[in-house]
């Protein structure tokens, strides 16, 4: 596996190439649910079990954790995604291989460590490929589980990500925070299907409210560069 490798300088240097990119091809990242993080307890380390559907999922997620939150993030990324973006250690990611299942172990095993007896955020996509965000239902490999049985006591919390053309030339991003779980102790059979489950209602719900228009609850937190339209109004 491919640990993580943080750089401060490095860090730093992609803050704001970061910025820029998101500032280029969004027009608005928008939140939903940030009052759920305050029943976390901040001296447990977090879990964010997020959808995978896009390439830019890993950037949002970067954006809300680091930028926005101003916590200390880590993400699992596919060791093929990390070896051609190899520059993303240096920001805390890690890889994994699921095709190899000794590999796929000891990243597992990295990620308990990392979190153990910390208030480090890890950020992991169980479905493992890029999925459309549509498609149901959810497939969920177990390595969440697995994580958190071996780091004992963590906070686990679904987070969903759409992206949407509406009304602007560059698409909008919408994020849903649903409730933490605190996990104490070993799962049953049925917990990987319990947060596969939830996550799965957590996006039918974002998906409902955004193409109703229901978008009263979302607070926007980023705004990109203005649509064309508008500078010729």
């Amino acid at each position: 596996m491919i640990p993580a490798k943080k750089n401060r300088i490095i860090g730093s240097l992609f803050d704001y190439y970061h910025k820029r990119l998101i500032k280029k091809h969004f027009y608005a990242i928008h939140l939903r649910g940030e009052e759920n993080l305050s029943s976390i307890d901040s001296s447990l380390p977090v879990i964010m079990y997020a959808n995978h559907s896009s390439w830019w999922d890993g950037f949002i997620a970067y954006y809300l954790t680091n930028r926005e939150m101003k916590k200390d993030d880590y993400l699992m990324m596919d060791i093929k995604q990390l070896k051609k973006y190899s520059f993303f250690r240096y920001i805390g990611v890690f890889s994994v291989n699921r095709e190899v299942p000794a590999d796929a172990i000891r990243s597992v095993n990295y990620a308990a460590v990392l979190l153990k007896d910390s208030a480090k955020y890890l950020w992991v996509f169980p479905q493992g490929d890029m999925v459309p965000q549509d498609r149901r239902p959810l497939k969920f490999f177990s390595g969440i589980t697995k994580i958190a049985e071996k780091t004992g006591t963590v906070n686990l919390v679904p987070v969903c990500f759409r992206y949407e053309y509406l009304m602007e030339q560059r698409p909008e991003v919408f994020i849903s925070i649903g409730k933490p779980e605190l996990f104490t102790g070993k799962s049953d059979s049925d917990f990987t299907e319990h947060l596969r489950s939830n996550l799965e209602a957590q996006l039918d719900k974002l998906r409902i409210n955004v193409t109703a228009g229901n978008l009263n609850a979302f607070k926007t937190i980023f705004r990109g560069k203005d649509s064309r339209n508008k500078s010729f109004d």
